[in-house]
């Protein structure tokens, strides 16, 4: 559209350009001629009587032909071939003109005047017949008042002939090269306006975008979006009503998106719901993917139940489309005038970016919603978790006490069975503690408010207590780089980190040697837990630090683990500003580093 606009606009442009120009050479040509004919009247008076009446007669008809050539439309003529011919008659009357008065005369012809004449018709003239008729019949004038002055065969006569015949020739390229040149100023004249016609085109795309790019940051939820994107849209075209219905396909219709713009107003709509298999604008529009109008509408037309809710006589509706699809369709309506076909291609060039606007707040929205669902799950959740791990632990420390008590000497029974049992139970209890040690930790990290105590830790004294409270743990050796013998931490929450990675590398590592390395590198104090089991299979290695992560599922039906030992370690590991990975040892095993801070800097909201 915009491509037939502009070589039209050129086109147009062009003609008018070169009848401007012809018009001006004819409006000379028109001075000249008057001047010409009052200068022929002014020599007819000086005749003598005998001959005075046929130079008057010429007189008259050179007059009335000035007459008519003066008040004729030559703006319209112009563009017809019909001018041109026009123009060598008037040249050659001009001809005539001066022949009469130079065969009356007993001087020396001139040139000029018969020169300036084909001049005129090369430069008015569009087709090259009458610019050389003008030519061989100002040659002829000149070759008869020259023969008839001077001899029709004599050196004089015929070297002046060939003179004027080159100086018509000459006359007749100068005319064509000024030609040239304004055809060639025209074509950069169209070229120039077929840039400005093109960058037009695309300032009102831009415009249009930019609009939508004001609609997109209006707000950050679709109902705030959506009203001031439409109403944009609809005041591109002049329509007092804009709305978007978009494909539902679970139940294969078009539904209203509330709020819909009215009269520079969003106003909320209720459920309304188009099938597809309904008559109507929009459902035509959304299956063919075409826009389409309707400028008459009849009040007593069932066809479209759309344009009956928004009591409009005319609607326009284009189809929203992202890639290959089409998501719904977008209508205007209520406007004082008929749509047009500019409308339309208005309407379509908005709905591009339109639609995928709608598309992408769809998605957002979407998705936020279910991230605000899953955050509640998840919630309620931690909540669950954090209520029934209170719970149960309340029973189970009386469980370990009775058990603890049972298992004194002055009160275990006799029977072998009975101590077994107690020892399994009291086994079992500590087990099912730390499980829910582990859930209310868990919970708590997930929860962002696991509290944090730093206080400063002598590594070596540290560690050796550690290992000394755990089973097997005479078993870990300890290497202290002196560097990094001191640490800021919260002991608590150490303590369990290293217990649950010393635990993990005993009960997976087999009986390799299991050691303790810490290490200072620049302002954070590395501990290290290495051991030389069978390590970690590769496919483990980007969840081993995810909840009820089991590396080796078999193992750990034998060897208890609920999966949550190593996600334990990462959240206490942030939660004091460090961080944690895991390498695999050389030579075979699993290597986990926990990097900690020096110092562990207190948030704001902790020393408000």
């Amino acid at each position: 559209m915009w491509c037939d606009m502009a070589r039209g606009l050129v086109t147009a442009q062009d003609d008018r350009l070169m009848i401007d120009y012809r018009l001006r050479v004819i409006n000379t040509g028109l001075v000249v001629s008057w001047f010409g004919l009052i200068v022929f009247i002014a020599w007819s008076v000086s005749l003598d009587d005998a001959s005075r009446s046929t130079e008057y007669i010429i007189a008259a008809a050179l007059g009335l032909a000035l007459i008519v050539l003066t008040f004729m439309p030559w703006r319209r003529t112009l563009g017809s071939w019909i001018a041109d011919w026009l123009i060598a008659v008037w040249c050659i009357a001009a001809l005539l003109a001066q022949m009469v008065v130079q065969l009356s005369s007993a001087s020396i012809p001139s040139a000029v005047g018969l020169l300036i004449i084909p001049f005129f018709a090369a430069a008015t003239a569009i087709a090259i017949q009458p610019v050389i008729t003008v030519g061989v019949a100002s040659v002829i004038a000149y070759w008869v008042i020259l023969g008839e002055s001077t001899g029709y065969v004599t050196a004089s006569s015929s070297t002046s002939l060939l003179a004027f015949v080159g100086a018509t020739a000459f006359v007749a390229l100068i005319s064509v090269r000024i030609r040239s040149q304004i055809q060639e100023s025209s074509s950069r004249y169209e070229e120039l306006a077929s840039r400005e016609s093109e960058l037009a085109g695309q300032e009102q795309e831009l415009s249009r975008l930019y609009d939508v790019s004001l609609a997109i940051g209006a707000g950050t939820k679709l109902t705030e979006v959506l009203p001031e994107l439409v109403g944009r849209v609809a005041d591109a075209v002049g329509a007092r009503v804009g709305l978007v219905m978009l494909y539902e396909p679970a139940e294969e219709s078009l539904a209203l998106m509330s709020p819909i713009w009215v009269a520079g107003h969003t106003v909320a709509a209720e459920e309304f719901v188009l099938g597809l298999t309904e008559p109507g604008l929009p459902q035509r529009v959304f299956m063919s993917g075409d826009a389409a109008v309707l400028n008459t509408i009849s009040p007593d037309d069932d066809a479209d139940r759309i344009a009956r809710e928004l009591d409009a006589e005319r609607i326009a509706a284009v189809s929203l489309r992202v890639e290959d699809r089409i998501i719904g369709v977008l209508l205007v309506g209520d406007k004082e005038e008929p749509f047009t076909n500019e409308d339309l291609e208005t309407l379509e060039s908005v709905a591009a970016p339109a639609a995928l606007v709608l598309n992408q707040m769809t998605r957002y929205e979407e998705a936020r919603e279910s991230s605000e669902r899953m955050a509640e799950l998840a919630q309620m959740k931690t909540d669950f978790v954090s209520v029934v791990s209170h719970e149960l632990r309340t029973p189970l420390t009386s469980i370990i006490g009775a058990l603890s008590t049972l298992r004194r000497p002055e009160l275990l029974p006799e029977d072998p069975r009975a101590q077994q049992l107690i020892e399994m139970a009291a086994k079992q209890s500590n087990r099912l503690r730390t499980l829910i040690e582990d859930l209310l930790v868990m919970s708590r990290i997930e929860a962002a408010s696991l509290p944090v105590r730093p206080t400063e830790i002598d590594l070596d004294e540290f560690l050796n207590e550690l290992l000394a409270s755990l089973p097997n743990g005479e078993g870990v050796s300890i290497e202290i780089d002196p560097a990094s013998r001191g640490l800021v931490a919260d002991p608590d929450h150490l303590a369990r980190l290293i217990t649950n990675l010393v635990e993990n590398a005993l009960k997976y590592g087999g009986d390799s040697e299991v050691s303790i390395v810490t290490a200072a590198a620049r302002d954070e104090t590395r501990l290290s837990v290495v051991d030389h089991g069978p390590g970690i299979p590769y496919e483990k290695h980007d969840v081993i630090f995810e909840r009820f992560t089991q590396l080796q599922p078999h193992a750990t039906r034998s060897k208890g683990g609920a999966g949550l030992g190593l996600s334990i370690v990462k959240g206490l590991a942030e939660a004091m500003q460090g961080r944690v990975w895991f390498e695999p040892t050389v030579g075979g095993g699993a290597t986990f580093t926990v990097a900690l801070p020096s110092e562990i800097t207190e948030p704001e909201s902790a020393s408000n």
